[in-house]
């Protein structure tokens, strides 16, 4: 009778994924890319995004990450910037602040930080102004 509906899908195309990190992978620097992506391995340093990311369920990230929209099945320890949508799955770990403008939130996910939900509008105003 009642389906839940996964809003996160119409974001994320994983049809057009065009940079993966293998779960076997342990990468440490900066990270600057465009498109989505997909991390399965650990991740330590900063990400930023000019699209999407996915977090697989094993992988493990210390980075402070800005990206346009987010769906996290690993865990993450560090802050983040998302323009857009945030999805934590039940497997979901986040440790750190994440400033966003939608989130959902799946039981069993752990989110531990502050949450500062925001219009992307008003945020782009405030970036001009400074």
């Amino acid at each position: 009778m009642f389906k839940k509906k996964n809003n996160f899908d119409a974001n994320i195309n994983t049809d057009k994924i065009e940079t993966i990190i293998g779960k076997n992978t342990n990468l440490e620097g900066n990270l600057k890319s465009q498109g989505t992506i997909r991390i399965d391995g650990n991740f330590n340093g900063k990400i930023d995004v000019d699209g999407n990311i996915i977090v697989g369920e094993n992988s493990k990230i210390e980075a402070d990450i800005t990206t346009d929209n987010i769906s996290i099945s690993g865990e993450i320890k560090g802050n983040l910037i998302v323009k857009g949508q945030a999805q934590l799955t039940s497997t979901a770990k986040l440790f750190g602040d994440i400033e966003v403008q939608n989130i959902i939130i799946d039981d069993g996910a752990i989110f531990e930080g502050k949450c500062k939900m925001t219009n992307s509008e008003i945020s782009l105003k405030k970036e001009e102004i400074k």
